[in-house]
Order: C-alpha cells, then structure tokens, then sequence
C-alpha cells in the first residue's frame, strides 16, 4: 500500500475534526449506491430525542456548547439568532479575541457551577458537550479522575451536570 493510500477507517471509529467529532459510517444516498462518510455526533439532541434529558437540560448543553465553540475556537459552527440576547453573548462591537476570553470565562463559571473543573460534572460536560464525544466515546477514553467509567455512570454524571447547568442559565426556576 503506498502512503497515498489509506485504509478506510472501521465503522464507529471517532475522529477529530476541525469542526468538531466525527463518526465514521457507511450507508446509502438516495438512490441506493453505497456511502462512506463521517456524521458529526449529536449526543445532546439523542438524549434529548431518547428522554434522558428534558428540554432545558438540552437547551443548557447548547448554550455551554456555544460558549466552549466560542471561547476555545473548536471551528463548531453554532447558529445563534440574536447574539448577546439572554444568552450571555458579548455586545456588538468588541473585538474578537474579547469575545473569546467572554466566552471562556462564561465556560468556566458554568464548570464552577457544576462542581468546579476536577468534577465529574465537568468533565462530562467538557468532553461531551464541548468536544462533541458522545457519553460512550468519553467514558471509555477519557473517563473522570483518571479511571474509565460505564456508560450509565458517565451518563449519569452528565444528566446530573446538564440539570445544574439548566439551573446556572436560569432555563429551569423550580
């Protein structure tokens, strides 16, 4: 095989990408012909789609997406209607890398909120909501204090963080 080859990646296998995670799959176009292509992971949307989160947990895991997108230029592109309007965005008009350092600070007070950067919650949040893994991806990589987790822990300190966080935005009141 020469270098200008290369092996076509197995199935599931998660990449990193300038515009965030990718998964590897093959399929078929409309016309039926066979696919292979990377899909980003939307963990938040099938948790939310699944009934594992409600509405303002998946909301809070947007907005913090968001930010982390803007504060650490992951080349995420994020659709935001009406910048700086209840959403803690910047105002028009500061320049770029001000906007970034906002966005930073607004991303770490949301993992203050959740139990500070070492929590469980935060690292959840960091690499599932911020870095696009999906719980699955990061609980067997990257895990939390240095150990792998199960899907229903790591899943479980998700949902836990993205509550709090729906709290933190003032989503949920009650």
């Amino acid at each position: 095989m020469s270098r200008r080859q290369r092996q076509e990646p197995t199935v599931g296998t998660l990449v990193r990408m300038p515009e965030g995670v990718r998964c590897f799959e093959v399929g078929e176009d409309d016309v039926g012909d066979p696919v292979r292509h990377y899909r980003a992971v939307d963990t938040l949307g099938l948790m939310h789609r699944a009934g594992s989160i409600d509405a303002y947990q998946h909301a809070a895991g947007e907005h913090f997406a968001q930010d982390f997108a803007a504060a650490f230029r992951s080349g995420c592109k994020t659709a935001r209607l009406q910048p700086g309007v209840g959403h803690g965005g910047s105002p028009p008009g500061l320049e770029e890398t001000e906007r970034h350092a906002n966005a930073a600070r607004r991303v770490d007070a949301a993992l203050a909120a959740v139990g500070g950067a070492d929590s469980p919650g935060a690292a959840a949040l960091w690499y599932v909501a911020g870095l696009g893994l999906s719980v699955r991806a990061w609980s067997q990589r990257e895990g939390w204090n240095g150990r792998t987790l199960n899907k229903h822990e790591a899943s479980g300190m998700l949902i836990a963080a993205l509550a709090v966080l729906a709290r933190f935005y003032g989503y949920r009141r009650d």
